[in-house]
């Protein structure tokens, strides 16, 4: 992670010149001539180009930036200061969707990339800013949207609505994320953000009973143009069973019955898991059997890493970004293999670097690699206690819930017994105000 996180531009030759040297200055339009200079001098320096370019950007001659930073990505194509240089002039020129998938496509490509924390950052806040403006629009044009036929293939899962007790709140984003996770695995559906749904649900104004309203579900595809909506509900105790459900719902308000898994808490994973197989059933999808093999994979290993992650999501969706990365980096130490969460822990730590440099490529990532400092122990929230008592009240219920094979032997791994108490010990933190 160290290593993930050091310094973009160490190295860089006339500028800065080794791990021991002065920090990069921001870029001003000011040094655009000595910088051409230089990239006349030095046609193979890449981080003379990209500098250059991070100067045109900031002179908002952005039609020059990119051809200078397409530049650079041609002699270095895994730094991040191209990406960051084009995504910064597409959304300079309100195409966040663009600025997203450029963000967003270097990430996957370059996932150690020396800068890629601060990728992630910005491909989230213009995720953010796209789907905010994306709900205005729609509801603005609201009688032309339903209207429209909807993108074929297109599914949007809304929230879950967990019906039990309120500490468990945060499950609903976890739940909806694991879910369109899954249904991402399968190659001929295209699938909406989830940010994309919650910020038109936001802009609705509705409260939980509201979204759990089936008509609800029929508008917000009608908006999006989704062609169907993922709508499910999850009844969840400390100590009792758990009943979860889904139904297919589809713009013109016609409604399938959806699928169903029961089980106690300890299976929640497994539970997730055989709702996504209910759903790809009445959604008329025959799996293969390599997408049945990669959701099986997808995922968290353990559910003290899920529940953290849940946590996380859902302080990310406030903008606390402080207890998102604390509680992303406790589901990696809980589970190293949850690669989302561990994507999102880069993004978390990374975005107040990046709002406090706004357009600054140059500098942002300097300030990123600063952010280091080991959290303090302290609670995460409610989860953990429930969590404790689930590793208390362990029982095999198999059979007893009508689950299917899949179920039939749940290890510990995708239970989360063995360290689901050790890691709510660990990942409890106090923010100490500066």
């Amino acid at each position: 992670m160290a290593g993930r996180r050091s310094l973009l531009l160490l190295g860089m030759s006339g500028l800065v010149g080794c791990a021991g040297g002065p920090r990069p200055k921001a870029v001003t339009p000011a040094e655009i001539p000595i910088l051409k200079a230089q990239a006349t001098q030095q046609p193979r320096n890449s981080q003379i180009r990209f500098r250059l370019a991070a100067a045109l950007m900031a002179a908002g001659q952005c039609d020059s930036a990119v051809v200078v930073a397409n530049a650079g990505q041609m002699l270095a194509p895994g730094d991040a200061l191209g990406p960051m240089v084009v995504g910064g002039c597409q959304e300079k020129d309100g195409r966040y969707d663009l600025a997203f998938a450029t963000y967003t496509d270097f990430a996957n490509k370059y996932p150690h990339a020396r800068g890629v924390a601060a990728v992630r950052a910005l491909a989230h806040l213009a995720l953010r800013t796209e789907a905010t403006q994306t709900a205005k629009l729609a509801l603005a044009r609201e009688s032309t949207l339903t209207s429209l036929a909807p993108e074929p293939s297109t599914i949007a899962v809304l929230p879950m609505t967990i019906a039990g007790d309120s500490s468990l709140q945060p499950l609903s984003r976890g739940l909806a994320e694991l879910l369109l996770s899954d249904l991402a695995m399968i190659r001929s559906l295209r699938l909406l953000e989830r940010i994309q749904v919650s910020a038109l649900l936001d802009e609705l104004k509705l409260g939980q009973s509201g979204r759990a309203d089936p008509s609800t579900a029929a508008r917000v595809g009608r908006l999006l143009r989704a062609e169907r909506m993922v709508q499910g509900v999850a009844a969840i105790t400390e100590n009792g069973p758990v009943r979860m459900s889904a139904t297919v719902v589809r713009g013109d308000g016609d409604v399938r019955a959806g699928a169903q898994a029961n089980g106690t808490f300890k299976q929640l994973l497994d539970l997730e898991k055989q709702l996504v197989f209910g759903l790809t059933t009445e959604l008329g999808i025959q799996l293969t059997d390599a997408e049945r093999q990669r959701i099986m994979r997808q995922g968290p290993k353990n559910l003290a890493a899920f529940l953290a992650y849940s946590q996380g999501l859902d302080a990310m969706d406030r903008g606390d970004y402080r207890a998102a990365a604390a509680a992303f980096a406790a589901a990696v130490r809980s589970d190293p293999s949850f690669q989302a969460a561990r994507e999102h822990q880069q993004a978390a730590e990374a975005a107040p670097a990046v709002q406090a440099s706004p357009g600054d490529v140059v500098t942002v990532v300097e300030a990123v690699s600063q952010i280091t400092a080991p959290a303090e122990p302290a609670s995460v929230g409610a989860l953990q206690h429930v969590t404790t008592d689930v590793s208390q009240t362990i029982t095999d219920v198999t059979g007893q819930n009508g689950l299917t094979s899949t179920l039939s032997h749940p290890t510990q791994e995708s239970q989360g017994v063995t360290n689901v108490v050790q890691t709510f010990g660990v990942i409890r933190i106090i923010f100490r105000l500066p």
